[in-house]
């Protein structure tokens, strides 16, 4: 389950797979790779350009819910009030839209 702040999806993929496609989801929406912590399956992504502390934050959780089958949860720290403007126009959605391209729903 997931609070009104995230995006939750379940895809047909290993945990490999899926953190390889968040990465090309990041590159695609023009997002940058900030951290990640492998244990844990949480990456984080930035769109901040020159400063990492300023703008949009995006955190992925990725979770193997049974073998063959993942979920991947996206969250987003919106900084400065850049939230809101036109469909889609966060880097959560955007990486989200990206992502579903990228890997198969489950069932």
């Amino acid at each position: 389950m997931s609070s009104s702040g995230d995006t939750s999806m379940t895809f047909m993929a290993s945990t490999g797979e899926a953190i390889r496609a968040l990465e090309e989801a990041a590159r695609r929406t023009g997002m940058q790779h900030l951290s990640a912590d492998a244990a844990t399956g949480v990456l984080v992504f930035t769109a901040g350009r020159m400063l990492l502390a300023f703008g949009e934050k995006v955190t992925a959780r990725i979770r193997e819910v049974k073998p063959g089958i993942v979920q991947a949860t996206l969250s987003s720290n919106l900084k400065f009030g850049s939230a809101g403007w036109g469909r889609n126009r966060t880097g959560r959605d955007r990486m989200s839209n990206a992502l579903i391209q990228l890997l198969p729903l489950a069932p």
